[in-house]
């Protein structure tokens, strides 16, 4: 029944699914589908990260100094918002907070933190915390810009307890040398 948003499978369990594509859970477990399956939990008894997540993630005891840009950072210029140090974009299908509001609809040129800018197009990508449900592991990735058209990693991180996105994550790497970060 492709197309339908809520689907029973074969032994009559129920399936949630944005295309009605892909295989259903184990053991009567919901199961959210996308192309990539991010959300997925896929086991008995294990609680989806994504339910019920709240609509956005801070970082705590956060200021504009907080990170160090890489030495070959893009200045900010006037007009650059100063990023708050808030995720306060919720993507439910990718399970992952970003600051993309920063950039999208605030009047702001672009996003800056301690004078530098920002970065929010591949590689590497936005400022995010996401979920990784093939290592039962969160993430964050804080990005710079570094040229017309290229960004570096600022800081990157993981967090593998807790039931959700709040907690301490360790640094894994980028060039701001922080050992750790708190999302509350």
């Amino acid at each position: 029944m492709a197309g339908n948003l809520v689907q029973l499978n074969s032994s009559g369990q129920l399936v949630l699914a944005a295309s009605g594509e892909g295989l259903p859970g184990t053991a009567g477990a919901i199961v959210l589908q996308s192309a990539s399956q991010s959300c997925c939990c896929g086991t008995a008894g294990y609680t989806n990260p994504c339910a019920n997540a709240p609509s956005s993630l801070a970082i705590v005891n956060y200021t504009d100094t907080y990170f160090t840009p890489c030495p070959d950072a893009t200045p900010a210029v006037p007009g650059d918002c100063v990023w708050d140090g808030v995720f306060d974009y919720f993507d439910p299908q990718a399970c992952s907070y970003s600051n993309r509001y920063c950039f999208d609809g605030n009047g702001c040129f672009d996003c800056s933190f301690h004078g530098a800018r920002m970065w929010e197009f591949q590689p590497p990508g936005i400022s995010s915390v996401w979920y990784s449900p093939a290592s039962k592991t969160f993430l964050m990735q804080i990005t710079g810009q570094n040229g017309q058209n290229s960004g570096e990693i600022v800081w990157q991180g993981s967090k593998a307890t807790g039931p959700g996105f709040t907690g301490i994550y360790t640094r894994t790497g980028g060039c701001d040398t922080r050992a750790t970060v708190e999302i509350g």
